[in-house]
């Protein structure tokens, strides 16, 4: 089953711990008896991830998809 599209949404980064105005969930955590909770990331640490091992086969491309319609939107 593939996940749903990425939606940019205001949140804490992950990796940089900072609260910021556009975080992705790069990975759903399910570990433990509590229910599983999204680990996100700003857009820069999320494309950071993407090209690693442990990232979801398409978050790579969702993203460059993002940072392509972010480009458009500013010419």
């Amino acid at each position: 089953m593939r996940r749903g599209t990425l939606t940019v949404q205001p949140g804490r980064c992950a990796y940089c711990e900072t609260d910021r105005d556009e975080t992705v969930q790069v990975a759903v955590i399910e570990c433990g008896s509590g229910p599983p909770h999204g680990l996100r990331m700003c857009l820069a640490h999320a494309s950071q991830y993407a090209v690693t091992r442990h990232a979801p086969p398409h978050l790579a491309d969702e993203l460059a998809h993002i940072w392509r319609t972010r480009e458009e939107q500013t010419e």
